[in-house]
């Protein structure tokens, strides 16, 4: 196997927070995330420094019944702050296996700074944001599972 190289290294460098997951990979847009229940929900995918930078910042809303999911290409710190978000949210912070190592529920938003961080020293892979009380709502827990899968094309 060649090592890849110019657009190509970039791409799959890209693409690679993705191949941690014991599922297949990820790609930037959507994933399903299906909870310890069961329940199979859909999450936007954020890969990108930008996309992770935004996240939920400006949006009226996100359906009860959708995810975000946060990636990022090695463990790490990752904080989350509430600045330009204008809802409550829950946040689950993953291992790179999709074991729930840490929650925050029920952060408010902050419409102009400072604002608080959020989120605890531990080393995570990815974390998951929903509006507030998904967590509760849908067993997920410290220790707990997320897996993700792929969106499957339509027919």
């Amino acid at each position: 196997m060649t090592r890849p190289r110019g657009a190509a290294a970039l791409l799959f460098l890209l693409f690679l927070p993705a191949t941690a997951w014991s599922g297949p990979a990820l790609a930037a847009g959507e994933a399903w995330l299906t909870l310890p229940r069961g329940e199979a929900l859909r999450a936007e995918v954020m890969i990108s420094e930008d996309e992770r930078h935004h996240g939920l910042t400006g949006r009226a809303s996100l359906p009860e019944d959708r995810l975000m999911l946060f990636a990022y290409p090695e463990d790490g710190v990752h904080h989350v702050w509430m600045k330009g978000c204008k809802f409550p949210i829950d946040v689950a912070w993953l291992d790179a296996a999709g074991t729930v190592l840490a929650v925050e529920e029920r952060l408010v938003p902050c419409p102009r700074e400072p604002c608080p961080i959020y989120g605890e020293e531990i080393s995570s892979r990815y974390f998951v944001e929903g509006v507030a009380g998904w967590l509760g709502d849908r067993g997920v827990a410290v220790g707990t599972r997320i897996q993700v899968g792929p969106i499957e094309p339509g027919p």
